[in-house]
C-alpha cells in the first residue's frame, strides 16, 4: 500500500506500512538473488547471519548486473538493428510484391497476342500428349514381346535343367557301373588265368605225348 494514500486512522498503520513495503520488495528481489527462504521475521526480528547472507546475495546480484550490463546493451543494440533491418526488408518485400503484381497484369494491347500464345501452347501440349501415348503404346508392345521372349527362354532353360538332371542321373549310373567293373575285370582275369593254365597243361601233355611217340619212332629202325 503506498504511503501517500489517505487512510483512516493512520496512526495505527504508522509503523506497519514501511515494514510491509520492505517485506514485499525484498520478497520480490531476493528470489532473483537465489535466496528463497526470506520471511517476515527477518524484517521484524533480523538475525545477523541471515541478514549478512541476504546482503551478500543482493551485492552479488548487483555485481552480476553491472558485469553483464554491457552484454545486455550490446544485445539490445543488435536487436534494435535487426528490427530496423526487418522493417526495411518488409518494405522492400511489399514494393517487390507490387511490382510483381504489375508484371502479372497483362496490358490491353497485348491481350490478343497472349491469347494466341495460349492457344499455341494448348495445341503443343495436345501434340505432346498424342506423341507420348504413341510412344507408350510402342513401348508396351516391345515390353510384351520381351516378356514373351523371356518366357520362351525360361521354358528352354527349364528344359535344359531337366536334361542336365537326366544326364546327371545317367552319369551316376555309369559311375556305379565303373565302380563295379574292376571286380568284374578281376573275375574275368582269374578266369583267363585258369584257362591259360589249362591250356598250358594240355600243351604240356601233348608235348610229352609227342616226345614219347618220337622216341618210339626213333627206336623202331634200330630194332630191324
Amino acid at each position: 500500500m503506498p504511503l501517500n494514500v489517505d487512510i483512516m486512522y493512520p496512526q495505527i498503520h504508522e509503523g506497519f506500512l514501511p515494514v510491509c513495503n520492505l517485506y514485499i520488495h525484498m520478497e520480490r528481489l531476493l528470489p532473483m538473488c537465489r535466496i528463497s527462504d526470506f520471511q517476515i521475521a527477518d524484517v521484524l526480528n533480523p538475525k545477523t547471519k541471515r541478514t549478512v547472507r541476504f546482503l551478500s546475495g543482493i551485492l552479488n546480484f548487483v555485481n552480476f548486473r553491472e558485469f553483464r550490463r554491457e552484454v545486455y546493451l550490446e544485445l539490445q543494440q543488435s536487436y534494435k538493428l535487426a528490427m530496423e533491418r526487418n522493417q526495411h526488408l518488409e518494405a522492400v518485400n511489399r514494393e517487390a510484391a507490387l511490382k510483381l503484381e504489375k508484371l502479372n497484369t497483362v496490358p490491353v494491347e497485348h491481350e490478343a497476342e497472349i491469347k494466341q500464345l495460349t492457344e499455341n501452347i494448348r495445341e503443343l501440349e495436345q501434340l505432346l500428349r498424342q506423341d507420348y501415348r504413341r510412344k507408350q503404346t510402342a513401348l508396351q508392345e516391345v515390353t510384351s514381346q520381351k516378356k514373351t521372349d523371356i518366357a520362351e527362354r525360361t521354358q528352354k532353360l527349364n528344359e535344359c535343367k531337366v536334361t542336365m538332371a537326366t544326364l546327371k542321373e545317367e552319369q551316376e549310373q555309369l559311375k556305379s557301373k565303373i565302380v563295379e567293373s574292376p571286380e568284374e575285370r578281376k573275375s574275368y582275369n582269374e578266369m583267363m588265368k585258369e584257362t591259360i593254365k589249362k591250356l598250358k597243361r594240355s600243351k604240356q601233355e601233348v608235348t610229352e605225348k609227342y616226345e614219347g611217340y618220337r622216341d618210339v619212332v626213333e627206336v623202331l629202325p634200330s630194332c630191324q
